[in-house]
């Protein structure tokens, strides 16, 4: 298939949704994310994708989920020069926000179990622990949201999409729970005991956390 061929299936107006990568065309017209043949409001279907993979939050396994339909003749991935260019470069290597995201999602899943076991055995070792891994998972939230914004920018050129704004405002709903449940608790050590707006907050931070997860698994893997 030539390129002419491949722009020809844009996912609009009734065809189909085609895009290539590495010589290889797919068909994504039934993934959701590639709706109307387009694609986090920045990559457009009948297109090349081979550069723009290499600096996506997901790899090529994505696509191979997807009907190899035909490959694409004489194509070349074009490298991108600058200070961007050079971001995006340690941005592949390091994978910062991928990294990062793990620590306060994982550490507030254990302060809330933590905090649980506390409430129901009064043993306050285990509430000793959720607070320590709240003060860790609050440390972690701004480089991972800042993390996250980096790779927005690099790549996604900061495309405004349902999935980026649930993401970041989530995250920074997160953030201002994590602060406002440290000052609650550094005031009154004993609140854990008393407060029922304390235990509620910490609680709450499982389905806001939930959503920051959820979009962030949609736009890695669909």
């Amino acid at each position: 298939m030539k390129k002419d061929d491949l722009q020809k299936f844009s996912g609009k107006d009734g065809e189909k949704a085609y895009v290539s990568y590495k010589g290889k065309v797919y068909d994504v017209t039934e993934s959701r994310l590639w709706k109307n043949g387009r694609h986090v409001n920045k990559h457009e279907a009948g297109m090349d994708l081979s550069e723009a993979m290499e600096s996506a939050p997901h790899g090529m396994d994505v696509l191979e989920r997807f009907e190899h339909v035909d490959t694409l003749e004489g194509f070349t991935a074009k490298k991108e020069a600058g200070k961007k260019g050079l971001l995006k470069k340690l941005y592949r290597m390091f994978h910062p926000h991928p990294m990062l995201i793990h620590f306060p999602m994982g550490l507030l899943g254990f302060t809330v179990i933590m905090q649980f076991i506390y409430l129901v055995t009064r043993n306050t070792s285990y509430e000793i622990s959720a607070f320590h891994s709240l003060v860790v998972a609050v440390v972690f939230m701004p480089p991972t949201i800042l993390s996250g914004i980096l790779s927005w920018w690099l790549n996604y050129d900061f495309a405004v999409t349902k999935i980026f704004m649930y993401k970041l405002s989530f995250s920074i709903i997160l953030l201002i729970m994590g602060i406002i449940e440290l000052v609650m608790r550094f005031s009154n050590p004993e609140i854990s005991a008393t407060s029922f707006q304390y235990n509620l907050l910490i609680f709450a931070n499982i389905p806001v956390l939930a959503v920051v997860g959820f979009n962030g698994g949609k736009l890695s893997w669909g």
